[in-house]
């Protein structure tokens, strides 16, 4: 059975998908550059080492501000405490609270 997800707030899945096109983008242009002779070919790949490490750096510089407390601040963003729901739109509390 699957679930059926209701419109809420994803502001981590949406911080690694600007993350991800971002490296995308980049990784088309100098990939572009290469081929129209813009940069040549240590050039591109150099460019490209350091595009391929960005999404690394993203993953420890997450992890470290995860370990510092920075997840208390997203938490209430993911999980809405005003109105807490599961993923059919039924409350989480007990019914007469």
């Amino acid at each position: 059975m699957a679930l059926k997800w209701i419109d809420r707030p994803r502001p981590i899945l949406d911080k690694f998908r600007t993350v991800g096109g971002a490296v995308a983008f980049l990784g088309t242009l100098v990939s572009a550059g290469a081929t129209y002779g813009v940069l040549d070919a240590a050039e591109a790949s150099a460019t490209n080492a350091v595009l391929v490490a960005i999404p690394g750096a993203v993953t420890l510089v997450t992890s470290l501000l995860a370990a510092f407390g920075v997840v208390k601040t997203s938490e209430p963003l993911v999980t809405p405490v005003s109105s807490p729901q599961d993923n059919f739109g039924a409350p989480l509390t007990p019914a007469g609270s």
